[in-house]
């Protein structure tokens, strides 16, 4: 399996590196981090494919709690 799925962030606050994606080995997805005014390759936030997280809907739940944004706003910048 081979296709891996990735995909930008674009939550005001986070918008400029943070991405998420699908890792089809370990089957599950990750996100990793960044504020806008981060000018570094070191994350803020990591919620990594350790954690198996085995659904997007978990994902967005903690990368919403992890930014302290609503979860609806956190899933709208992930899907679109």
């Amino acid at each position: 399996m081979t296709d891996a799925y990735g995909s930008d962030i674009n939550l005001p606050g986070w918008a400029e590196q943070s991405v998420w994606g699908y890792d089809p080995l370990l089957q599950c997805y990750w996100a990793q981090l960044w504020r806008d005014e981060d000018r570094t390759d070191r994350l803020r936030i990591w919620i990594s494919t350790y954690h198996l997280i085995p659904t997007l809907d978990l994902l967005v739940r903690l990368v919403a709690e992890a930014v302290d944004h609503p979860v609806d706003d956190v899933y709208v910048a992930m899907t679109t």
